[in-house]
């Protein structure tokens, strides 16, 4: 699924590690030939494998040993399963089953992406604000996808965002992935995967404290799609700025920011750093603390950056055509200047 190496977890076991290693020249039920072990994470492995028939590459997520034994691990993983069964959408990584193989171990077969985290690309420093509002679009299509669905990601942040090429060198292709966390509406999504209804204890909060809306302090069934859009505001201000909003010493500590610190703007945040106010506005809008003053769901979203987008476009267009007017009228100029040195000559002679 990813070709970065990265997979969120902690570390890894030498019994896992062996495991997975175990798989590499395999055939898996007879459809997946696998071929490479491309990520290892804390909580499984990712392998690349090749559908037997048709050469089609895709990704084989496999639960560590010590992974399924931690039935709240088993069903996250099998959430992220439904989840991804269910949204069929270009900027959501889709999943094409999830199976049991005859050792007990847990297989989930994946789109393979080809690509970087967005995580990778934000420690280069801010992005071009264009580049940075089309990704962002691309999110919230992805998000909008999942909410339609009634699926709450619940653990949006940029390493879960594969940025990759785009198609005879277009735009860049955005997958929202990792659907471990998010809230499933089980009962009405049913796809031969079994997944308790209940994540965690009533009080227990789960995710990326640098990415945790404010309201996940009431326990995350408080956390809706709005709570989404609050981490993708703070996506979007890391990729125009470079830098989290705030800085904090501990987990604790950013979410105490995240609740009552007020956003600095980018300016303050990252000397030097200048960014179209409207896409700074859209940023600082996601990130209101009260749910209700944000942006009221992902379409909203999209429909902000889609204007923001064709202004930066015509900006640049308009630049390029105020740049080659300049050109042209130097060039007149030019002319006229030697038309009239030439008349002074002739007329001297």
């Amino acid at each position: 699924m990813t070709v970065d190496g990265q997979l969120a977890g902690g570390a890894v076991s030498d019994v896992a590690r062996a495991r997975a290693m175990a798989f590499l020249g395999r055939s898996i039920l007879d459809r997946y030939k696998v071929e490479d072990l491309v990520a290892m994470g804390g909580l499984a492995a990712v392998l690349r494998a090749r559908v037997i028939g048709n050469g089609e590459e895709v990704a084989l997520k496999i639960l560590h040993p010590d992974t399924e034994q931690l039935p709240e691990l088993v069903d996250r993983f099998k959430r992220e399963a439904i989840a991804g069964r269910h949204i069929y959408h270009p900027n959501v990584a889709a999943v094409h089953e999830v199976i049991q193989l005859e050792d007990g171990t847990w297989c989930m077969v994946m789109e393979y992406v080809r690509g970087v985290t967005l995580r990778s690309l934000i420690e280069h420093g801010p992005m071009q604000p264009l580049r940075a509002a089309k990704i962002a679009r691309q999110i919230a299509v992805g998000l909008n996808a999942a909410h339609d669905m009634g699926i709450i990601h619940r653990d949006m942040k940029p390493l879960n965002v594969m940025v990759c090429a785009g198609p005879d060198g277009g735009d860049e292709v955005v997958k929202v992935i990792d659907f471990g966390l998010a809230r499933v509406p089980v009962d009405e999504l049913r796809v031969g995967v079994e997944a308790n209804h209940e994540l965690t204890q009533a009080g227990v909060v789960m995710g990326t404290m640098a990415y945790l809306a404010p309201e996940a302090a009431l326990g995350m069934r408080s956390i809706d799609k709005r709570s989404d859009l609050y981490a993708l505001g703070v996506v979007l201000y890391e990729m125009l700025s470079g830098l989290h909003p705030f800085d904090a010493a501990t987990p604790s500590e950013m979410f105490a920011k995240h609740r009552k610190a007020p956003v600095p703007p980018i300016k303050e945040r990252a000397q030097g750093v200048r960014v179209p106010q409207t896409l700074e506005t859209l940023a600082r809008k996601l990130l209101e603390k009260d749910p209700e003053e944000r942006s009221p769901n992902a379409r909203a979203v999209i429909a902000a950056l889609d204007a923001t987008i064709r202004e930066l476009e015509e900006d640049a267009t308009g630049g390029v055509l105020r740049g080659w007017r300049m050109v042209v009228a130097a060039g007149g100029v030019g002319v006229m200047l030697a038309a009239g040195i030439a008349a002074y000559l002739l007329a001297g002679r």
